[in-house]
């Protein structure tokens, strides 16, 4: 029998879809490229508007494990985008973004199936991660062993992404590697040399990389 109350909430979300993309393009632009006009007590807040409409989308669209997975990983990741926006809360911030690694980690390998000719993609996450390793983690001081953990979480996280078994499966490969380009950028800003727009470089690359997740697991999940 099929899930009727399911499909109703899909239709009906169907016809916002348009508004949505709208609001989280609105609200990510503006967050992004117009910070300074946000009071500092509230920038948090901005800051997860857009992750709060993806896991409107998310809850909606999705059911059984796969909206629980991916439901707690936007949980995670806006929690961690909280933490990263106060002062002297990165290390729990970093936390909070490893553990969105391994849910969205679990997520992906439960849709995984083996494929020889997607190892080059696991090769290409292997090789972008040693050289970022081999770049970031002498100049990390204390915070080595955190960030060897957070680059192995996202590692992994990438090469599942590149396994799973959509045919379409780009849509999620991209987003997690873009996602990996973004923590590279906060990184290399933090820890080896701060760079002129980093703030613009890495939104955009984080909103983007949740946006492809989303709406890469959200179409495979109702079209499986």
């Amino acid at each position: 029998m099929p899930d009727l109350s399911h499909a109703s909430r899909l239709s009906a979300l169907s016809l916002f879809s348009p508004i949505w993309l709208v609001a989280f393009l609105l609200f990510s632009l503006f967050y992004i490229f117009l910070p300074e006009s946000i009071a500092p007590d509230w920038r948090w807040l901005l800051k997860i508007i857009p992750i709060a409409l993806l896991l409107l989308m998310a809850l909606g669209r999705t059911h059984g494990a796969v909206r629980l997975l991916l439901g707690l990983g936007l949980v995670l990741s806006a929690t961690g985008d909280v933490l990263l926006a106060l002062e002297d809360k990165f290390v729990p911030g970093l936390v909070a973004f490893l553990l969105a690694q391994v849910i969205y980690t679990v997520l992906f390998l439960t849709q995984c199936r083996w494929q020889r000719r997607r190892l080059l993609w696991a090769m290409f996450i292997v090789t972008y991660a040693v050289v970022c390793t081999l770049l970031i983690v002498p100049a990390s001081g204390d915070m080595k062993v955190p960030v060897i953990a957070y680059m192995v979480a996202i590692s992994a996280m990438a090469m599942a992404a590149g396994f799973r078994r959509e045919p379409q499966f780009l849509w999620v490969a991209m987003g997690a590697l873009l996602f990996m380009v973004s923590d590279t950028l906060i990184a290399v800003d933090r820890f080896v040399s701060p760079f002129a727009y980093s703030g613009i470089a890495v939104m955009l690359t984080y909103y983007l990389a949740q946006l492809l997740i989303c709406t890469g697991i959200v179409r495979h999940n109702t079209t499986a």
